[in-house]
């Protein structure tokens, strides 16, 4: 019996991995047995303000309400699996046949299914409970000797009325435990709601929803108190013989109606004040958050509440300082890595390993720098360098390479690791006749100054090589190692004994598929291969860049 307590208030807890007939037999025995409250409530009401006789009560507590809850009962079961069949629906279907559309089609019903329930009781079970009864009670009446008058009758359908909208209020918070299940489920397929199941969706902020409901308690029972107790008071007076004591009415009506429009002013500018209060923290909360989700991190709440929302404010203040300073570890760790690679690492995190990749390497080094570097003061060398590497590094950055080290005057670029790129070989050559062009634009502006230019050599290698986390678990450097990478270092040497600035191996070339125009060089000899090597020059009119 403990098991099904739960469906009589339904309020805590949380369901996971909900099956279809789970939803079915959750909502269908919550809003069962939600019926039981307003109908132990409609008896308990119906007792003591109709004034029944012994015979009136046997007849209404075996023939009207009995026939009133199951009509009730009729429209429930039609109108329950009429609202949760695109959810059954979406349950029921295997994984690998769910689509788009049997998904949203759940999502939406999901989270309108508060307002459906509500919707249900008040336009189809309410309604129909107070039909039921006056057709039942007029039918007593004429046959069975009910005697029900009519101020009776009144006062039961306006009961009706009162425990309808509390009925329909709770419904409205009891369904929410397994909808979110099911909201949750669905949403496993969206990372973000598109646009159409959003605009589906019937929105309901929370200071419309604080102030519907708390009008929804308060307004209705007192206008329903106010009318009874009218009724009841001119009964009593008619059948005690008093009906000529009846001119005090209209003053008690009066009395009557300022009183409810007062006390419902002061409860709806209360309830309009209130939920104002948590719709303005609310709002602030989330367009703060919209804030963040735009990449805007100088975005701080002021904790001027002394509520729940003191915490919420301070849970998010804590966690954009953390975005902050996670932005700026980024940013840092950015600048000595490539991009790419501090991505990586702050979203998987750091990994010991290496694995093989077929990529291409660039190895571009400046001609007689050391040299150059003797004439020069510290300070100033080290702002050369930082001016020509800043010339360079968006030339291989815009073909998918990244810098994988700087030595000195030179750099090693690779492409096809981070990220995989099919085409590494061509776009290695592209960022070369780029580098090259930027190197023409950076000289014309060091002659500007009065400064001498820059000569560089680049040697360009393709193969497999080891990329990976070289290191110890305290200090580690994202390389690439093998014969590719110093065979692109020999090939950049050679750059000097023949005045080419580019220059590319064999593998490269055939991998390039005529694409470009290259001049073969004569086959020689470099440190560290054992036998003669291929290489070609790439000249200035191959590639437009």
């Amino acid at each position: 019996m403990g098991r099904y307590f739960h469906f009589f208030w339904p309020f805590h807890g949380t369901m996971t991995n909900i099956s279809a007939s789970m939803l079915y037999r959750e909502l269908q025995g919550i809003t069962l047995c939600g019926m039981l409250w307003p109908v132990l409530t409609g008896i308990v009401l119906y007792y003591f303000g109709l004034s029944l006789t012994p015979d009136q009560q046997l007849l209404g507590m075996t023939v009207i309400v009995p026939g009133g809850v199951l009509a009730v009962i009729v429209v429930w079961y039609v109108t329950l699996r009429r609202d949760i069949q695109p959810m059954m629906h979406f349950l029921q279907t295997p994984e690998g046949e769910l689509n788009d559309t049997i998904v949203s089609n759940a999502l939406v019903q999901a989270y309108n299914f508060q307002l459906l329930s509500a919707k249900r009781v008040l336009f189809y079970q309410t309604p129909v409970f107070a039909i039921f009864f006056t057709l039942l009670a007029l039918i007593s009446n004429l046959f069975l000797a009910h005697n029900l008058e009519v101020w009776q009758a009144l006062i039961a359908i306006m009961v009706s009325l009162m425990v309808g909208i509390g009925h329909a209020v709770f419904e409205y918070y009891a369904v929410v435990v397994p909808i979110r299940a099911v909201i949750t489920s669905a949403r496993r397929y969206y990372k973000y709601l598109p646009d159409e199941v959003c605009r589906r969706i019937t929105p309901v902020n929370m200071k419309s929803k604080l102030l519907l409901v708390s009008a929804l308690v308060m307004v209705p029972t007192a206008v329903i108190l106010g009318v009874t107790l009218l009724i009841k008071v001119r009964h009593e007076l008619t059948i005690s013989g008093l009906q000529d004591q009846l001119t005090f009415m209209p003053d008690l009506m009066i009395w009557m109606v300022l009183v409810i429009i007062v006390g419902y002013v002061k409860a709806v500018s209360i309830f309009i004040r209130m939920a104002a209060d948590v719709s303005d923290s609310t709002v602030e909360l989330s367009q703060a958050m919209k804030q963040v989700e735009l990449g805007k991190l100088d975005v701080q709440l002021v904790e001027n509440t002394s509520d729940e929302f003191l915490s919420m404010y301070r849970s998010f203040n804590h966690m954009v300082s953390e975005l902050q300073e996670r932005e700026r570890l980024r940013d840092a760790f950015g600048r000595y890595v490539a991009r790419e690679l501090a991505d990586d690492v702050m979203k998987n995190g750091v990994l010991l390993g290496c694995r093989e990749v077929s990529a291409t390497v660039l190895f571009a080094d400046i001609r007689d720098f050391t040299a150059m570097s003797e004439t020069m003061a510290p300070q100033n060398v080290v702002n050369l360098l930082n001016q020509y590497f800043s010339a360079m590094e968006p030339m291989i950055k815009e073909e998918g390479g990244w810098i994988n080290k700087f030595g000195g005057d030179s750099l090693l670029a690779v492409f096809g690791v981070l990220p995989p790129d099919n085409q590494h070989t061509q776009h290695a050559i592209v960022a070369a006749l780029k580098m090259r062009k930027a190197l023409a634009r950076f000289n014309k502006e060091r002659k500007q100054q009065g400064a001498y230019a820059l000569r560089i050599g680049m040697g360009i290698h393709t193969g497999l090589m080891v990329a990976g986390s070289v290191g110890s678990e305290n200090r580690m450097e994202y390389t690439v190692i093998g014969d590719a990478v110093n065979v692109a270092s020999r090939i950049e040497g050679l750059t000097k004994k023949w005045g080419n600035d580019i220059l590319i191996s064999e593998e490269v070339a055939e991998a390039l598929h005529n694409r470009f125009i290259l001049k073969a060089m004569p086959k020689t000899e470099v440190r560290g291969i054992s036998h003669p090597i291929q290489v070609y020059a790439v000249t200035e009119k191959e590639f437009d860049v």
